[in-house]
C-alpha cells in the first residue's frame, strides 16, 4: 500500500469516530472502506502469491505460510477479518495504522532495534534496581502522609491503600488535585516528596536514554561494511 493510501485510510479511521461527520456520511464512510479493503486484500493475496521469490520462503506451501506468519503479515490479516468478520470489530480497524510502519521501511532499523534492546539487557540490573524503588517509594510515601493527614482528612486518608492514588500522582508530578494535604506537615512533606518523585521516576528514562547513546556511539565508530570498530 502507497503512503498516500496509507495516510488517507488511516485519517478515514480516525473520522469514523467523529459522529459529527461520520453519521451524515456514512454510506460515503461504508464505500470508501469496501474500495479499500478490496485494494489491500488483492495486494495481501499478490504479496503471499510471490512469496517464493525470496530464497527463505521458496517452498510452495510451507514458504508461503511462513511468510504469512510474520508479524506485519499477521496484522495485515487481522485487519482484513474486521470487514469480513459477521461481528462488529470496526474498533480492531485500528490496526490500520500499522500499515505504516511498512511505510517507514522499520526493516532498515532492525539492527539498531537489536542494539538497543542489548544495550538495555546490559543495564537490566539497574533497571531492576530502579523498577524496586519506585513501588517501594509509592508505598512508604503513602504511609507517610496517610498517619500526618489521616486525623484531619479521615474521609480522603481513610487508609494506606486509598493514599496510594495520592503517592502515585504526586511522586509522578501529576498531581490532579483531588486529593490533597492540609495540615502544615504535610504540605512540608508533600512538598519533598515531590522533588524526590521526580528523580525516582527519572531513573528508569535516564538508563533508557544511557543504552541508546551507547548504541548512537558504537555505530559511529563501526565500518558500514565490514562492522569493524574504529580505534581512535
Amino acid at each position: 500500500m502507497s503512503p498516500e493510501r496509507t495516510a488517507v485510510n488511516c485519517i478515514a479511521v480516525s473520522l469514523e469516530t467523529v459522529k459529527g461527520i461520520y453519521l451524515p456520511y456514512k454510506t460515503a464512510f461504508v464505500w470508501f472502506e469496501l474500495a479499500s479493503t478490496c485494494i489491500f486484500m488483492f495486494e495481501y493475496l499478490c504479496r503471499l502469491w510471490v512469496a517464493m521469490e525470496q530464497k527463505q520462503f521458496s517452498r510452495p506451501v510451507v514458504g508461503r505460510l511462513r511468510f504469512a506468519l510474520q508479524p506485519l503479515l499477521l496484522l495485515d490479516l487481522l485487519v482484513l477479518m474486521t470487514f469480513f468478520a459477521p461481528i462488529d470489530l470496526r474498533f480492531l480497524r485500528i490496526f490500520r495504522i500499522t500499515r505504516l510502519l511498512r511505510v517507514l521501511h522499520l526493516e532498515l532499523f532492525e539492527r539498531s532495534m537489536r542494539g538497543i534492546l542489548h544495550s538495555i539487557m546490559l543495564r537490566a540490573h539497574l533497571l531492576g534496581v530502579a523498577a524496586a524503588v519506585m513501588p517501594t517509594a509509592v508505598y512508604c510515601t503513602a504511609a507517610l502522609i496517610y498517619m500526618v493527614e489521616n486525623p484531619a482528612q479521615p474521609e480522603r486518608f481513610s487508609s494506606i491503600p486509598e493514599t496510594l492514588w495520592w503517592a502515585v500522582v504526586t511522586l509522578t508530578t501529576i498531581g490532579y488535585g483531588d486529593i490533597y494535604p492540609i495540615t502544615p506537615l504535610g504540605k512540608i512533606l508533600t512538598s519533598v516528596i515531590t522533588l524526590f518523585g521526580v528523580g525516582v521516576f527519572a531513573l528508569p528514562a535516564a538508563i533508557l536514554t544511557a543504552a541508546v547513546l551507547d548504541v548512537g556511539k558504537r555505530e559511529s565508530h563501526e565500518c558500514p561494511h565490514c562492522k569493524k570498530q574504529f580505534t581512535k
